[in-house]
């Protein structure tokens, strides 16, 4: 069975988290963070996972959530730099998921297929130095979404602005 992942829910989660601290030339506000409504419930449980204030000018992630099947080469991932299977992504980020598994029990980032099973993240907060110098003051909305034949699995939809 074919399964279509529209940017992977925990990495959207996470490239939100953007971290505002002084040298960073933009600041970020949430705006809005909603689960999207499932219509399979055999993907992905949200379990606890949110995004959360760490400060005044900070957003995390923490919680734990349940990952119900392995996602390996035929899950796809569109992406900002592109599509690829979920794996493969994995695998070539070094922004996210190396500084990820420092504050989690996430597999390896050489794990293939992604294994299922119950993960957490602990207070996470994306390091600024690897954000971009400038990103243009906007209003933005990410949205995730596992899919499969149509039918959401998962999802999350985010609002944020920058200024």
């Amino acid at each position: 069975m074919k399964k279509t992942l529209a940017i992977w829910s925990a990495w959207a989660i996470v490239w939100s988290s953007f971290a505002l601290v002084d040298g960073v030339l933009y600041e970020v506000l949430l705006n809005s963070f909603e689960a999207i409504p499932q219509e399979l419930d055999d993907i992905l449980d949200y379990g606890t996972i949110r995004l959360t204030r760490q400060g005044k000018n900070q957003l995390g992630v923490s919680g734990s959530f349940s990952i119900l099947q392995n996602a390996g080469s035929e899950t796809q991932q569109m992406f900002i730099n592109g599509r690829g299977s979920l794996c493969e992504i994995v695998a070539k980020d070094e922004v996210i998921y190396p500084h990820l598994l420092e504050s989690s029990n996430l597999p390896p980032q050489d794990s293939c297929p992604f294994p299922k099973g119950n993960y957490t993240i602990y207070n996470y907060v994306m390091d600024e130095q690897r954000l971009p110098p400038a990103v243009p003051a906007s209003e933005w909305i990410i949205e995730t979404l596992l899919s499969r034949d149509g039918k959401i699995g998962a999802g999350f939809r985010i609002n944020f602005t920058t200024k």
